[in-house]
Parts: C-alpha cells; sequence; structure tokens
C-alpha cells in the first residue's frame, strides 16, 4: 500500500490540507497522485485535476490529520466543511 499524506497549501483563506499518495520521490521533491475530488489549484495557479501526478516539494507533504478534521478530501481548521460555524482548532 502506498502512503497516504497531505498535501499542505497556505492560501488566503487559511492552511488547507489536500489528500495526496506519494507514487515516488527524488532526493528535493515528492512524485503525488491528488485524491482531492474536484483537484487542487497549486502555488502559480497551475490546476491539478483528480487522480493527476504531479511533483511537489517534499517540505509540502505532512502526516494526515485526525479523520473527524478531514472532510472532502481537505480539511481548513473547520468541522462544518467551508469555513462552517465550529472551528476544531479551539
Amino acid at each position: 500500500m502506498k502512503p497516504t499524506k497531505c498535501l499542505v497549501l497556505d492560501t488566503w483563506a487559511g492552511r488547507r490540507y489536500h489528500a495526496v499518495e506519494v507514487v515516488g520521490e527524488t532526493p528535493k521533491k515528492a512524485r503525488v497522485r491528488i485524491l482531492t475530488p474536484g483537484g487542487v489549484m497549486l502555488p502559480g495557479r497551475r490546476y491539478v485535476h483528480f487522480n493527476e501526478t504531479v511533483l511537489v516539494p517534499k517540505h509540502a507533504l505532512s502526516d494526515m490529520p485526525a479523520e473527524h478534521k478531514v472532510e472532502q478530501g481537505y480539511y481548513d481548521g473547520h468541522v462544518g466543511g467551508y469555513g462552517g460555524t465550529i472551528d476544531a482548532r479551539r
């Protein structure tokens, strides 16, 4: 089984955690497959679709947060989804 990690991106709306699968590694980068439904907007306005493979820096990957914090493939700090009413960080 290939390891599942999170791609961490800082956006104007806060830090987002997108689910990815690590496919391979180079010395400084990791080749990942995007598992987030709807895809991911990478820095530089590059859009990567679901199930596409892309190289990202290793420092942008982290372990998955707790299961109750991941919703629809990413976690933005709110239990209610897109800026919901309950903040999970408290």
